[in-house]
């Protein structure tokens, strides 16, 4: 089931308050059509009752697709600065529902799932176009890490993310954007063959992989916090 309830949003234009209705569930599996409302970006976006301006609100939800094996809790970008808290949070969702606390049929159906927390919009859309490439959500974080690594000046800070958007089977595109606008600020394109040699390299990435062991937060940027709050 797909869940809906009103909610405030004020324009940050005008300054206007609107009622939206807001996602507290989304099941793609019955509602395909908010998947790709969320792939092409007009998931939860809406104009203001007053001046017309794009809004759109904070994710605070939770995301299942049984046929692609997918459980997703969703909290806003921002969270990223207190990770650790909600990804104890989202620990306690999946054993109420699939986990250690679930019925024996939501146990069962857990054993089918992969289970993640997702900060942000970007991020959320950036599960589904990885997934639809066949590709590891870890691998992916560990490209990541290596494309940083050869950069001499990314665009690092506390507001900026680096997402990917597209791809196929030659070509991997990614986006620098703000993490509180989703504004696109660089784009960089990757060849698909540094993906494939570092799900090749194996037991070279080992150290870095193991960071994510057992996690639900897939996500580099954790281990920036981790490191800041050492």
């Amino acid at each position: 089931m797909s869940i809906f309830h009103p909610a405030a949003l004020v324009c940050a234009s005008c300054g206007a308050q609107n009622t939206v209705q807001r996602t507290a569930s989304v099941n793609a599996d019955r509602r395909p059509e908010l998947r790709a409302a969320i792939l092409d970006r007009s998931f939860q976006q809406v104009p203001c009752d007053s001046c017309g301006m794009a809004m759109r609100l904070a994710p605070h939800l939770t995301y299942l697709d049984v046929r692609r094996g997918q459980w997703f809790m969703v909290e806003p970008a921002s969270t990223i600065e207190c990770w650790q808290n909600a990804e104890q949070a989202a620990f306690a969702t999946w054993d109420r529902a699939f986990g250690s606390q679930a019925t024996p049929q939501g146990r069962a159906l857990g054993e089918a799932l992969q289970a993640r927390l997702v900060l942000g919009w970007p991020a959320l859309r950036e599960k589904l176009v990885c997934a639809d490439l066949g590709m590891d959500d870890v691998t992916l974080e560990l490209l990541k890490i290596d494309l940083l690594r050869d950069m001499q000046a990314p665009p690092l800070a506390d507001q900026s993310e680096l997402r990917l958007v597209a791809g196929d089977a030659a070509l991997l595109r990614f986006d620098w954007m703000e993490v509180a606008s989703e504004r696109v600020f660089e784009g960089l394109e990757v060849a698909r063959d540094a993906y494939d040699a570092l799900v090749a390299a194996g037991d070279d990435w080992a150290d870095l992989r193991a960071h994510f062991d057992g996690t639900l937060l897939v996500d580099w940027r954790r281990l920036l916090f981790m490191e800041a709050g050492a």
